[in-house]
């Protein structure tokens, strides 16, 4: 019955919390758009429609349709038509000039990232084409503060240092050293962990501003960037971020008390406390990738038992610190060996979960080994499980240390070794500090991590390329270019003077001689002038598919082409 009321209250807040998440995909991607990229159309459009996989927030993004004068044609501000969130429009005049108009948008992500992209497309005749592709190449490499985006990664770096310390290192002394709550080292530690994570979560909403809005660092103090960002998904999960560490104040005070507080008020402060710090260990799931997704329930659960476990782990290295590092209240041989065999089994525990967790979210996160190793993502996750590998090596040391056992970590012994007089204290030391400063090197590259898309999304971006040959250019479009129904081909065939025109004869086909696949004819339509497609090609493996496309403009100028398509 004692525990009733406080696993109630955990219950509820933990209900509460997963409440904010909601379906999404992660880095979200254009899935289509009114007009088509690089289409020419005869007659002017009233709108440009964007379609996203996910629903976006806008912000602080925007959609802006540029002319060939290199002005701003559309009307009006980007809105979400209907409630179709996943959807931006935005209006264009009854009737726009001939000639190639850039569209350029940027939005948020469900996970809080800013995305952004451009493409082309033309009414009349593609007059200006190179020009405008120019301008859509510059639009799509910019990235925005080179400052702001390392003062956002130093932001999560921090947050994410400052929750792992405060939560593991007050769960480490509640488990395993309650005596610990005297130590002025420990009340030391989980104050800066508060105050860092504290500053981290108040610069985050600040700096989200300027980061999404592809700003100067010198805006990041308008008060009314941090008012848009409040009223976002990010910007309200750092505020109940902020609550959460108030209700970890009482546990705090606690630990500055000592053990002269009194036991009711030190039992009520831990119950809250313990809720307050899994709440906290939701909050980066639930502004990031783990909620997002076809199944938040259970990428929320590993997200929090991965970062738990994490938070274990470096909460234990701390408390070993706490008591090895020399002083004039160094701790007792006795005490020593007791709570580094104790702490020793929980750290060999949390590792256990960590790299359980981790395999998992890696595998719905990367996808296929393409992507590991084609990706931003899949590239710094590799460096990210090197590092996690090194890790384990130097624990597993450090516990073999502590159990007296060379190699042979994983075994618990029923007496404790003997410490004093031995340099075991000292060894300890060395491998618990190497410890911590590679776990530091895991969280920022964790940091990047959040940044970037999930290389199951980045490996599967439509595959577009264009083709000079015989007097005519051919714009070919994949999208989405992924295993299986569904995707569709379109090929664009402009003239000389960039007007669509259409030819004796168009003819594709894709095959992958990895496997011995193909050729497989794509039956291509006529869908306007000069447009042919297909839009619903099966592809059954993934691997790089070689295109072939076949053009006759003439009953005697006839030539192939060839293009590698990605396929995941």
């Amino acid at each position: 019955m004692r525990l009733l009321k406080p696993l109630s209250a955990t219950g509820i807040a933990l209900f509460a919390i997963v409440g904010l998440a909601v379906p999404a995909g992660a880095h979200a991607y254009l899935e289509s758009s009114e007009p088509v990229p690089s289409s020419v159309l005869l007659v002017s459009p009233r709108q440009v429609d964007l379609h996203f996989d996910e629903p976006v927030e806008i912000d602080f993004g925007s959609v802006e349709v540029i002319g060939p004068s290199g002005q701003r044609v559309d009307e009006g501000g980007a809105r979400h038509p209907g409630n179709d969130t996943s959807s931006v429009v935005i209006s264009l005049p009854g009737s726009l000039p001939r000639g190639t108009y850039v569209v350029s948008w940027r939005v948020i992500s469900a996970d809080s990232h800013p995305v952004h992209g451009a493409f082309v497309f033309s009414v009349g005749a593609a007059t200006g084409v190179g020009k405008a592709s120019s301008e859509v190449a510059r639009l799509n490499k910019s990235s925005g503060s080179k400052v702001v985006g390392a003062l956002f990664w130093f932001i999560r770096f921090g947050a994410f240092v400052g929750l792992l310390l405060l939560v593991g290192t007050a769960a480490m002394v509640a488990l395993v050293w309650p005596a610990g709550r005297g130590s002025k080292r420990v009340r030391r530690l989980l104050w800066t962990s508060w105050w860092v994570l504290f500053f981290a979560t108040a610069l985050g909403i600040a700096c989200q501003g300027v980061y999404a809005a592809e700003l100067p660092l010198t805006d990041i103090l308008r008060p009314t960037l941090w008012n848009e960002v409040l009223h976002t998904r990010f910007g309200e999960v750092e505020l109940l971020r902020l609550i959460l560490l108030a209700a970890v104040l009482p546990v705090l005070l606690v630990f500055g008390a000592g053990r002269s507080a009194a036991s009711r008020f030190v039992r009520w402060s831990i119950r809250v406390g313990a809720v307050a710090a899994v709440g906290l260990l939701f909050t980066p799931g639930l502004s990031g990738h783990a909620a997002t997704g076809d199944d938040i329930t259970l990428t929320m659960a590993l997200d929090v038992v991965h970062l738990g476990a994490a938070a274990v782990w470096l909460g234990g290295l701390a408390v070993l610190v706490c008591l090895l590092l020399p002083g004039p209240r160094a701790a007792e041989p006795r005490e020593v060996a007791s709570v580094s065999l104790s702490t020793s089994a929980y750290m060999f525990g949390a590792v256990a979960a960590v790299v359980a967790t981790g395999v998992v979210q890696s595998i719905g996160q990367v996808g296929s080994f393409y992507a590991l190793t084609n990706t931003v993502y899949g590239r710094t996750l590799l460096v990210k499980i090197g590092l996690v590998f090194l890790l384990v090596v130097v624990g597993a040391l450090s516990r073999s240390i502590v159990l007296g056992a060379r190699w042979l970590p994983w075994r618990r012994r029923r007496q404790l070794p003997t410490w004093e007089g031995s340099d075991r204290p000292k060894r300890l030391r060395r491998t618990v500090l190497a410890e911590i400063a590679i776990a530091f090197c895991v969280l920022g590259v964790t940091s990047l991590l959040v940044n970037a898309a999930p290389a199951k999304q980045a490996a599967a971006q439509p595959f577009s390329q264009s083709f000079s040959v015989l007097g005519v250019q051919v714009n070919a479009l994949v999208s989405p270019a992924h295993v299986g129904p569904g995707n569709q081909f379109h090929f664009y065939v402009l003239g000389r003077l960039g007007q669509p025109v259409g030819i004796p004869e168009l003819d594709a086909s894709v095959s992958l001689a990895s496997e011995g696949i193909g050729p497989i004819e794509i039956p291509l339509v006529l869908g306007g002038p000069g447009h042919y497609l297909d839009t619903n090609v099966d592809l059954p493996i993934a691997g790089n598919w070689q295109l072939k496309l076949t053009v006759r403009t003439s009953p005697i100028d006839e030539q192939e082409v060839f293009a590698t398509v990605p396929v995941h």
